[in-house]
């Protein structure tokens, strides 16, 4: 090893020359001491734990290595191995590092520059984490459940702990490892070994059987021969998960294609050549990181389904949607962006997915007025989101069917009155029975009905407990709190030995359903989760119900007895 001259300081001695603020995940870590290297620094050899207690007698310390940071002012240089892979040293490099290979462990790395990593970088389990601020180039990402901020170029992904992706698109994964490598990668029980993989590779060898290629190598080579081949017998097409990056523009040569599934992969934008695949009736672009969508999506006039769910990053809808004269079917779930108002235009669309579109409780949405301009709409699925108000002006949607509210919340009062729906045929609202029991059994039109996990809740605590909340929120002045608490005091059920507690939910008590009777076109009823010990005697005059699910209620043999015999046609889960 060459000699250097680092220096041994303390925190304080760092914090007087450095803001170590940028650097936040080095400075949640636990260390005493920093090895301190001023320059470019060059090490012959590897950088190591072992290197680094050989520092440190140079330097006459006793230091222990596992409260330490090494920290180099400057790019750093080594001719072996960069890893600690023990909890400690840390590695805080002030600049780019070169060296032969690279491994994170336990430890924590934070390099602000490039990484240039000879043979392979290799993130070992899930205690550590490293971040690269730049660029890594690197020929191999070999990954193991590890915190791995780093943007790899030129490199074959790997992950050798599962066969899915975490923190990359792989190429490999564990379930074909030991299929696709020499037989010197493997160890003496035919596993993959990663330091063997990473010795072929020192080697100038291929870790790779001759003719192996990467997923995403083999998945374009097949598009190609699908849009090259006999393109007018291609009608329907899936390719989801298939690691793309782009949108493929060789699908513009499929002419009839009628569906379309690209989901999953990580497309980021849809360009104008979309609108070449005039024949598409349905297209599912779910899940493909998605930030903007061309306008010329307004040229599929024969598309019927759009699936656009869970591209959490896109920036606008396009107006041009309003143009998809055909749509039926959209469904947006885990999609905040706003909704354009050409989605009034679309008059023949029936069904609306929006599962946990608005959930930010420090900015509360407004509900997309627009939808309650749409005159076709019969399924709407508007569960899991906080908005403002649900307004009275979905009324005008005279043409619904179903409405799915569960976990659905508003901070407004004012609802829409449901029974002002003619056509209302199935309404799910799990959780939700309490706020709409009064009116619930007046919607004469339900055919299928959710009424579940709607059992009593209730929160236990101890006196103690209760005064120091109390005090807590003085010291926080937190009016809400207070009113909580108050609420808490007045409504406390003393259970004795100092315990009290409260009902948070009074839960559904059987007597609440005396009215179900009046529901004469229902056929399909869920009660389950809601801890039911009877059932009114206007319940069993339901005699169109086709399902009836009441898993986890308290019912006696004798009732189960007697919902049997009195709906012998009926499919009933009890289990």
């Amino acid at each position: 090893m060459k000699l250097l001259d680092p220096k041994l300081l303390s925190q304080e001695e760092i914090s007087q020359r450095f803001d170590m603020s940028p650097y936040d995940i080095i400075g949640s870590c636990s260390y005493d001491a920093i090895l301190f290297f001023d320059g470019d620094t060059t090490i012959d050899g590897n950088l190591d734990q072992d290197a680094v207690r050989t520092f440190l007698k140079e330097l006459n310390s006793d230091q222990d290595v596992s409260d330490m940071l090494v920290m180099i002012n400057g790019n750093l240089s080594v001719s072996g191995v960069v890893g600690m892979g023990d909890y400690s040293p840390h590695l805080l490099v002030l600049g780019s590092i070169h060296c032969e290979v690279l491994y994170s462990g336990d430890d924590t790395m934070f390099i602000t520059g490039d990484a240039h990593v000879k043979y392979a970088y290799y993130g070992y389990y899930n205690d550590g984490t490293i971040t690269v601020e730049g660029t890594t180039y690197v020929p191999y990402v070999l990954n193991s459940d590890h915190h791995s901020a780093i943007k790899p170029e030129g490199a074959i992904l790997i992950n050798v702990y599962s066969d899915h992706n975490d923190f990359f698109e792989y190429d490999y994964t564990n379930e074909v490892l030991e299929e696709v490598v020499v037989p010197a990668v493997l160890d003496d029980k035919g596993e993959f070994n990663v330091w063997n993989f990473i010795e072929v590779v020192k080697q100038g060898l291929s870790p790779f059987k001759e003719g192996v290629k990467p997923l995403r190598k083999q998945y374009e080579e097949e598009l190609e021969r699908i849009t090259s081949g006999n393109i007018d017998a291609v009608e329907e097409l899936d390719w989801s998960d298939k690691k793309l990056k782009a949108f493929p523009a060789s699908l513009a040569r499929l002419k009839k294609l009628k569906k379309l599934n690209l989901s999953i992969n990580i497309i980021t934008e849809i360009p104008a050549i979309i609108g070449e695949l005039e024949n598409l009736e349905e297209l599912n672009l779910s899940d493909c990181s998605i930030e903007t969508i061309d306008e010329a999506i307004g040229k599929l006039k024969k598309l019927r389904v759009l699936i656009l769910s869970s591209n959490h990053h896109l920036s606008a809808f396009p107006e041009a949607i309003g143009a998809l004269s055909e749509l039926q079917v959209l469904k947006i779930n885990y999609v905040s962006t706003p909704l354009p108002e050409s989605l009034a235009k679309l008059e023949k669309l029936e069904e609306l997915i929006m599962y946990q579109c608005y959930n930010d409780k420090d900015n509360v949405a407004v509900f997309p007025e627009v939808i309650t301009k749409l005159k076709n709409l019969k399924h709407f699925d508007f569960r899991a989101n906080l908005i403002k108000e649900l307004p009275v002006t979905l009324e005008n949607v005279q043409t619904l069917e179903s409405f799915i509210w569960t976990d659905g919340r508003t901070q407004s009062p004012v609802f829409p009155d449901f029974r002002r729906f003619p056509n209302l045929k199935k309404l799910v609202i799990s959780r939700k029975f309490h706020s709409w029991k009064n009116r619930l059994f007046e919607l004469s039109t339900l055919e299928h009905l959710e009424i579940d996990r709607n059992k009593e809740e209730s929160e236990r605590f101890i006196q103690d407990m209760l005064d120091t909340w109390i005090e807590m929120a003085e010291e926080q002045n937190d009016e809400d709190w207070k009113k909580q608490i108050q609420w808490m005091q007045e409504n406390k059920i003393d259970e004795g030995k100092g315990k009290f507690s409260i009902i948070t939910s009074p839960g559904m008590k059987w007597e609440d359903l005396a009215d179900i009777n009046k529901l004469t076109h229902l056929r399909y009823l869920d009660l389950s989760f809601n801890h039911l010990p009877s059932l009114p005697e206007t319940f069993y005059e339901l005699k169109k119900l086709t399902y009836l699910d009441v898993r986890y209620n308290k019912f006696s043999p004798e009732i189960e007895e007697r919902v049997n015999a009195a709906f012998p046609n009926t499919e009933i889960v009890w289990k």
